[in-house]
């Protein structure tokens, strides 16, 4: 065997890492120059590789076959189980290692094992490696074991490599280095990376030509700098890339907080609208309860005139004998008014838990506007018979239903101008749904406010039809009475 190349330093680019960018950060990195360099200086025929797992190693020795254009058989076996803290499945690692030889790699002639190491010894025939890598279990046993073993399979002058012959975790490995070392003679060894040894068993051949070519002169300190330039400067363009991806998220949070900030702007302005119906609203309330007030006073009214003609009926009884038949048929009247009116006290009383103190003055009120009229009605019939007094108070009871109708007419407007109100309100309440707590908050009132104006709408309604009621009761009694005035 004659060798007279020269040691050449590369700068070689691992196309492995495209599709596995932690190859630069593997504990093997540190050594990719220095093998791929090796490869091209020895061009063995055959390299064997006890341990790949993620293929920082194995894709380093590919990368120099295929640059070179070596004909080199590589060989790994390894058992792909998966690690003990590893972040993905042994079979998730054994596809991507297939994924990159096959994108990558096609013309090299890689065999994966996946298999324990002695199983797979008898495919390799005894002196066929000429380098073997061995880093599979790092326990003393484990390496005295492979090395023990796989031995054998070694060519005269082959080399062996030792990886983790200096590593923090792994002790076992660097106390069988330091053993092997005081075996064999023949040898040299890197710190970095967890360490590597280099290791001449059968023969000091290529030692002897490492060392002619100035390797150990010029050369072997170099691969410890460049892999500690080469991780600083991975390291620095990984923190970069971090670090815009991080400013790129704090302008998008930025964006953001813009756009929130505008969005909260805009539930400001709808909430101060929102106040605003509010107060439009309470407003209304006033004023429906002003017209409840004056209401009240309209129906005193009512019981004091009902009490004077009572007592004029009272005293004119006796002149009306001769119109009992008359008198039967309304006093049957007002037995059935009566009964109808105990029938609305009855709803208006069911209505009374849901409704708080206003309601419940409506409801009593409506109770008494209908017995109230009933009863007018008849007393109107009785006087314009009996004496043009009770005239004149059907004149006054016709002028003030008059009053009651315009006043209808003012509910019925303040009604629309409600229901537009809410109208407003539920075409917001939408855009209010990411508001501020303070908005959420003031949302409830408005709604409360809602409920309160709905059920007011109920009782007008019903207070209207109570008086559309009562209005056609008194049609149909001068219908059926006026002619006998």
């Amino acid at each position: 065997m004659n060798h007279d190349e020269p040691w050449v330093v590369s700068d070689p680019s691992y196309d492995a890492d495209q599709l596995n960018p932690k190859l630069k950060f593997a504990y093997w990195e540190g050594h990719r120059d220095f093998a791929y360099d090796l490869l091209h200086f020895v061009r063995p025929a055959r390299l064997v590789e006890l341990g790949s797992q993620y293929g920082c190693s194995l894709f380093t020795f590919c990368q120099a076959v295929r640059d070179f254009k070596l004909n080199t058989e590589i060989n790994a076996v390894d058992m792909w189980s998966g690690d003990i803290g590893a972040e993905i499945t042994g079979e998730e690692v054994y596809a991507l290692v297939q994924k990159t030889a096959a994108t990558y790699y096609p013309e090299v002639n890689l065999h994966l094992f996946q298999m324990r190491f002695d199983q797979a010894l008898p495919d390799f025939a005894d002196e066929s490696i000429d380098i073997l890598h061995i880093d599979g279990g790092h326990t003393f046993e484990d390496v005295e074991r492979d090395f023990t073993t796989w031995l054998p399979k070694l060519k005269e002058n082959g080399i062996v490599l030792f990886h983790d012959v200096y590593s923090p975790i792994d002790q076992g490995s660097c106390d069988h280095w330091e053993k092997t070392k005081k075996e064999y003679d023949c040898y040299f060894e890197f710190t970095h990376s967890c360490g590597l040894g280099v290791l001449f068993p059968k023969g000091r051949y290529w030692y002897d030509k490492l060392e002619a070519a100035g390797f150990f002169k010029y050369y072997k300190d170099l691969y410890f700098y460049r892999s500690k330039y080469k991780y600083t400067q991975a390291r620095f363009d990984e923190l970069k890339g971090l670090y815009e991806e991080r400013y790129q998220a704090i302008e998008r949070q930025s964006k953001m907080i813009d756009e929130r900030d505008a969005r909260i702007a805009a539930d400001e302005k709808l909430v101060a609208e929102k106040d605003a119906a509010i107060a439009s609203q309470t407003k209304l309330i006033e004023e429906r309860d002003a017209t409840i007030a004056s209401q009240t006073k309209l129906i005193d009214e009512r019981d004091e005139r009902i009490a004077a003609d009572e007592k004029l009926v009272a005293e004119k009884d006796a002149a009306i004998a001769n119109q009992s038949k008359i008198i039967d048929e309304r006093d049957a009247r007002i037995a059935a008014d009566e009964k109808l009116v105990a029938e609305k006290d009855a709803a208006i009383a069911s209505q009374t838990k849901l409704i708080e103190e206003r309601d419940i003055t409506i409801a009593s009120q409506t109770k008494l506007i209908d017995e109230r009229d009933a009863r007018i009605a008849a007393d109107e019939k009785l006087v314009a018979e009996k004496d043009a007094a009770i005239a004149s108070q059907a004149k006054m009871i016709d002028e003030r239903d008059a009053r009651i109708a315009a006043d209808e007419k003012l509910v019925a407007e303040k009604d629309a101008a409600i229901e537009a109100q809410a109208k407003l309100i539920d075409e917001r309440d939408h855009s209010l749904n990411e508001a501020h707590k303070i908005a959420e908050e003031r949302l409830g009132i408005v709604q409360q406010q809602g409920n309160m104006i709905l059920t007011l709408q109920q009782q007008n309604a019903e207070y209207e039809a109570i008086i559309k009621r009562h209005w056609m009761s008194r049609l149909e009694f001068r219908k059926r009475y006026g002619e006998e005035k």
